[in-house]
């Protein structure tokens, strides 16, 4: 009896973080750190996209493994171990900045951070978003503050994958997966 209580126990715990499954993610107004606008995911539909998003400044320092990771995994398909690079993913890739609060007040320092510490190549790849943190963060159900957030979106904008956390090579295996399954 114990053993099942405490299996109801952690499968209750566990349900609202995977929630956000199958829902449609949520309208961000943003702009890249050349200025260049965008919605996501309306400006997404059509590809599978995959979306780093990050809240706080610690989960911002814990995001850039997903980056790292990210532009030799994903957009560029390059490893050490390969001389030819792989031919790259036919998906979006995002690493969402979320400015929300008093923080909005220094975004232009924050994307001046950005602009002059990432890669010129890499600036179409990192957005900013400017807005209300609740409504996104309730409905994504982000709710360990200091952990960045990965989303992978299907062609429609629904919400397929989410882990959260530091980088693993785990949940970077469970990501290329599902981008390389065809509809």
């Amino acid at each position: 009896m114990k053993t099942i209580l405490l299996f109801t126990f952690s499968i209750l715990v566990a349900l609202p973080s995977f929630a956000q499954l199958g829902t449609a993610f949520p309208p961000m107004d943003c702009q890249n750190v050349d200025g260049v606008k965008s919605n996501v995911p309306n400006s997404l539909k059509g590809k599978k996209s995959v979306l780093c998003l990050a809240y706080s400044q610690k989960a911002q320092e814990k995001l850039q493994g997903w980056i790292d990771a990210s532009v030799h995994n994903l957009i560029l398909r390059s490893s050490e171990k390969s001389l030819i690079p792989e031919e790259p993913y036919d998906i979006h890739a995002f690493f969402i900045a979320m400015l929300t609060g008093a923080n909005q007040n220094l975004s232009a320092a924050a994307e001046g951070q950005i602009r002059k510490n990432i890669d010129v190549q890499l600036h179409p790849y990192i957005l900013v978003y400017k807005g209300e943190l609740e409504p996104i963060k309730s409905k994504l159900k982000m709710d360990v503050k200091d952990d960045p957030y990965v989303f992978v979106l299907d062609e429609k904008g629904k919400v397929i994958y989410v882990t959260h956390g530091v980088y693993t090579d785990k949940a970077m295996d469970e990501i290329e997966e599902l981008i390389a399954e065809e509809e």
